[in-house]
C-alpha cells in the first residue's frame, strides 16, 4: 500500500542542502515505495509550524505527516513538542 507523505523539517539552521534527517527521511519513503507529496524546512516558530500542520492535514492527497527537527538545544524557543 503506497502513503502519502508531507515531511516538515523544523529549524533554525538548516536548509535543502545540510538537512541530513530531512534526506534520511525522504530516501526511506521512496525505498519503500510510498510518495512524498510535499516537503518543507520552517523556522522553530508556533505560527509557522502550525500553519504549514493544518494546511497538510486539510488536504486530502496528503495520508501522513511527518515532522523532524527541532530538538537541538532546549530553550524557550524551541516550540516543536508542544507545537505538534
Amino acid at each position: 500500500m503506497k502513503v502519502n507523505i508531507a515531511l516538515l523539517t523544523v529549524t533554525d539552521t538548516r536548509t535543502f542542502d545540510n538537512d541530513k534527517s530531512g534526506a534520511i527521511l525522504v530516501t526511506k519513503i521512496k525505498e519503500a515505495n510510498h510518495i512524498l507529496i510535499d516537503r518543507k524546512i520552517c523556522k522553530d516558530n508556533k505560527d509557522d509550524i502550525t500553519s504549514i500542520l493544518k494546511e497538510w492535514i486539510n488536504k486530502k492527497e496528503i495520508d501522513v505527516v511527518i515532522t523532524t527537527g527541532g530538538t537541538g538545544s532546549v530553550s524557550y524557543t524551541h516550540l516543536t513538542l508542544p507545537t505538534t
